[in-house]
């Protein structure tokens, strides 16, 4: 899931201008690029908030209340206090100077008079907002606790065994009704975009839901084996889901009224139902498929995995800069965005391996300093 953030930030600028904000726009412009990041953010943050919750019960399980805090202060609380300074001093300097290069004429967001104005606060924390939101999860998680331990350990132990019972059987019916609510308080036709310090509540509590599901699923984690079977047939359900609500999305009206579209919210009801019907689908059948085939070790994925970390971190200055490399040659769009996501990766493992994985800053982004040249 961290990777696809830099897949789906290298194909944003090869997007039609008419549809995202981005400094560089590159003139091979593909609609392909374009599917690729409204299919990519449908699903890739809500499973990720959904593994974040279940090796949270699993820290606090092992270590308590207080070494869970601990250790996600460590591990997140302290790298979004480092990174986050550091990339907003280059991103000040990046953005202006990409948008210098870009197809279409640069947009008034990206001058350095609109980045120190007021509306820059909504993208404060940049592509790192949602550690922040990761790290008032667990806390809220962590207060919520204690109350939790109040309700008689019967009533527990049956609830838990009703989720362990209708997880598969029904269970995920109730989890797309609260996530279709939630996406109606939406202000768009998706999940709301913010990156400021105050997230709004919708937006909170929709991650939340996931992340709930997979601090429940870890207390519960007998009940994984029946994500394998189903796992394709969920997938292509999710995928099939997907498009429907993208049909819904392209034939209606805004949430709100506009001057295009005087009947606010004509198919909002429907499009949300079936991203809703998406985001889940596919999210049990990622989970199912990578339990499925991903259940042995293997020290090039747990490299991959040790390093997806530090890539995402600072993934967005190289695919922001890259394109413009790219900007003469004559290729087609969709190809320029692949080669921009193989060469930021590529350069940026070669960071990863000679200067952060054996150093003081891997071990706080993995726990541990690997020796130099280990995998």
């Amino acid at each position: 899931m961290m990777m696809l953030g830099l897949v789906r930030h290298a194909a944003v600028s090869y997007v039609p201008t008419v549809f995202f904000e981005w400094p560089y726009r590159d003139v091979q412009a593909d609609m392909l690029a374009y599917w690729v990041v409204v299919f990519i953010r449908v699903f890739h943050l809500p499973v990720f908030f959904a593994i974040s919750g279940f090796f949270a019960a699993y820290l606090v399980e092992t270590r308590g209340t207080g070494g869970f805090l601990r250790h996600r202060w460590s591990r997140i609380g302290v790298p979004f206090l480092v990174a986050w300074p550091l990339l907003a001093v280059t991103m000040f300097f990046i953005v202006p100077f990409a948008a210098r290069f870009s197809a279409t004429p640069p947009n008034a967001a990206y001058s350095l008079a609109e980045l120190t104005s007021p509306r820059a606060l909504d993208h404060l924390f940049m592509h790192l907002w949602f550690l922040y939101h990761l790290m008032i999860l667990c806390v809220v998680a962590t207060a919520l606790r204690p109350l939790a331990a109040r309700i008689p350990a019967t009533v527990r132990a049956r609830a838990m065994d009703l989720f362990e019972g209708r997880v598969h059987r029904g269970g995920i019916v109730v989890l797309i009704l609260a996530a279709g609510l939630l996406l109606y308080r939406m202000e768009s036709w998706a999940i709301d975009y913010y990156a400021g310090p105050f997230p709004p509540p919708r937006q909170l509590a929709l991650y939340g839901l996931f992340f709930g599901f997979g601090w429940m699923l870890f207390r519960r984690r007998e009940s994984l084996e029946g994500f394998k079977r189903p796992a394709w047939a969920l997938l292509a359900g999710g995928i099939l889901c997907f498009f429907v609500y993208r049909h819904f999305l392209e034939i209606g009206c805004p949430p709100r009224p506009d001057r295009t579209c005087p009947e606010a919210g004509e198919g909002h009801l429907p499009a949300l139902v079936f991203l809703a019907l998406s985001m889940w689908f596919m999210a049990y059948g990622l989970i199912g498929l990578f339990l499925r085939y991903m259940d042995r070790p293997s020290p090039r994925w747990r490299y991959m995995a040790d390093a997806s970390y530090w890539i995402y971190i600072v993934h967005v200055p190289f695919v922001m800069l890259l394109p413009i490399l790219l900007a003469g040659v004559p290729l087609p769009g969709i190809v320029k965005f692949m080669l921009v996501s193989i060469m930021a990766t590529g350069l940026i493992l070669v960071t990863y391996h000679y200067f952060v994985r054996s150093t003081f800053i891997g071990k706080q982004l993995n726990g541990r300093r690997f020796p130099r040249g280990a995998t």
